[in-house]
């Protein structure tokens, strides 16, 4: 198995929503007007940008992950930026609002009929455009800013100076305050933390940043984020050397298709365009598109050279690599059996495969990685030129062979739900909706759990296919938007596709089955990933 091991730190930029979701499971829907007793209470942290970088934090590998997201200045938004920093996750580049609390979720499950009932309250503003500039600017531009200190290189120590004639004069001056209190990332005690400042800069790249990840909540911000980002570092030269991706979520917003040709890795799953997963109303075949069928829709969206990632929860995942024209598909990951838990992922000539109810295998480390007992150098789809009576997709230039696909498989992915999405981005601080929640197969549902697992999977995956993508394959030719000579790596240490895939459904899997956040790297440490 490659070694996580780098030369540089991974400095990465997400932007998103933090709140709290408190969830109360009771045992039908209270009646307007009566009171109701709860059977469970929970209280979490939700938001997938801070989810995804807590998990990127504790990796074995060099890690700065940084936040840009509203937090509120009462005392208990104060300690939820607190945990942040404590968890590895810099806040510096946080827009505060002194005086303003924190966005909240309350979810009540109710058991007899399996309804979720959601309210919504967000009393932050969004990052706007102008904030976002304004947070990132020292960052993109540290020249344009007075007083800015920017950071440099770690350099090796040099030798101790004579004693300065006037030792008061060169005095190091007092620390001032910083948002950020981890002093891990500082090189010396005698430094103060507002002069050594993530992100740090690296010899080896000219890029300020090495991966920026938005989460698609409001279309025409997020739009104009990317593209001045864009035209900056192609104004500068060094938009090769960094990843710009977004996170489409599990319900996507009108209009956010036009973020798709903007980005390098587009991250999606089954439920982001509905109009793509439902089944057709007079369709003859009683199954819902496949997951290589919707990342073909989507395909001629965009880029050349993009990435295009579905999870699909209890269908698998999938990928679609644009410029290497390469498709790969997983089934979802389920855990090995008691006698096969010590196998590690360092041989893939290993196999340990069960079989799930509907027949199809699952993904395990070190195990046949493709769906529907697929070998691992099958492609599971082609490109060429279609003629006009090519039953392929006419405007991607893909042609799909269906007989790969897994046959007898019944969708039991349920429904998922980011408790700050409504149908309205207007409307996030006053909204309530209910939706009915399905359960898997074969198994007593747990509403409760289940429903978080969906959204902190999903997460999951994203954070492990960001982590293993990075892991030099990107940044770098050929998922670039701008010509770039290929860069030289040991082959050894740099990951191949399908075990960025493997990876990050296996995180997922673990995720949807229990797994806490700061337990998921222990477990995939011991299941051998990192070996």
């Amino acid at each position: 198995m490659p070694s996580p091991s780098t030369s540089k730190p991974f400095r990465i930029f997400s932007t998103g929503t933090i709140f709290l979701t408190h969830s109360l499971d009771l045992p039908s829907h209270p009646v307007p007007g009566t009171a109701s007793r709860a059977q469970a209470v929970s209280t979490a942290r939700g938001g997938s940008a801070g989810h995804v970088l807590g998990f990127l934090a504790t990796l074995p590998a060099a890690v700065e992950p940084m936040l840009i997201a509203s937090l509120g200045g009462s005392p208990d938004a104060t300690r939820l930026r607190d945990e942040l920093e404590a968890g590895g996750v810099r806040t510096k580049y946080c827009k505060l609002w002194p005086g303003l609390g924190i966005p909240s979720a309350w979810v009540m499950h109710a058991r007899d009929t399996g309804e979720k009932t959601v309210i919504n309250h967000n009393p932050l503003p969004e990052v706007s455009h102008e904030d976002f500039i304004a947070l990132l600017g020292p960052v993109l531009a540290p020249e344009n800013y007075i007083g800015h200190v920017q950071p440099q290189p770690q350099l090796p120590p040099k030798p101790p100076s004579p004693a300065a004639v006037f030792p008061n004069a060169l005095a190091t001056p007092p620390p001032r305050h910083s948002m950020s209190s981890r002093p891990a990332t500082s090189p010396g005690a005698s430094v103060p933390p507002h002069v050594v400042m993530v992100p740090s800069q690296s010899p080896l790249s000219p890029a300020p940043f090495d991966w920026l990840h938005f989460e698609g909540r409001s279309t025409k911000t997020t739009l104009a984020n990317i593209i001045g980002v864009e035209g900056l570092a192609r104004e500068r030269r060094w938009r090769a050397h960094c990843v710009v991706s977004v996170d489409l979520g599990r319900r996507a917003r009108e209009g956010v298709e036009a973020l798709i040709p903007h980005a390098d890795v587009v991250f999606l799953s089954t439920q982001t365009f509905p109009s793509l997963s439902n089944v057709p109303p007079n369709s003859s075949s009683p199954s819902p598109p496949s997951p290589r069928a919707i990342l073909l829709a989507l395909a001629r969206h965009a880029s050349p050279h993009a990435l295009l990632v579905l999870y699909g929860g209890a269908l698998g995942s999938a990928l679609l690599s644009l410029p290497t024209r390469e498709y790969l598909q997983s089934s979802s990951w389920s855990p090995p059996p008691k006698n096969l838990r010590s196998h590690t992922h360092t041989n893939s000539n290993l196999h340990s495969i069960i079989s799930t109810a509907e027949g199809v295998e699952s993904v395990r480390s070190g195990s046949e990685f493709w769906a529907g007992g697929r070998s691992p150098d099958s492609s599971g789809f082609t490109m060429g030129h279609l003629s006009s009576s090519s039953g392929g997709n006419r405007d991607s230039g893909y042609s799909e062979d269906h007989e790969d696909e897994p046959r007898g498989r019944t969708s039991s992915a349920g429904e998922s739900f980011h408790p700050l999405d409504d149908d309205d981005e207007d409307d996030d601080a006053r909204s309530t909706h209910t939706t009915r929640g399905t359960s898997l197969p074969h198994s007593l549902p747990n509403l409760h759990t289940r429903t978080h697992d969906e959204e902190g999977a999903h997460s999951a995956f994203v954070a492990g296919m960001i982590w293993s993508l990075s892991r030099r394959l990107l940044p770098g030719a050929p998922y670039t938007p701008v010509h770039t000579e290929e860069k030289e790596v040991d082959v050894f240490a740099r990951w191949r596709l399908d075990e960025c895939l493997r990876f990050a459904t296996e995180c997922a899997g673990r995720k949807a089955g229990g797994c806490e956040w700061d337990e998921l790297t222990v477990e995939m440490r011991d299941a051998g990933w990192f070996d």
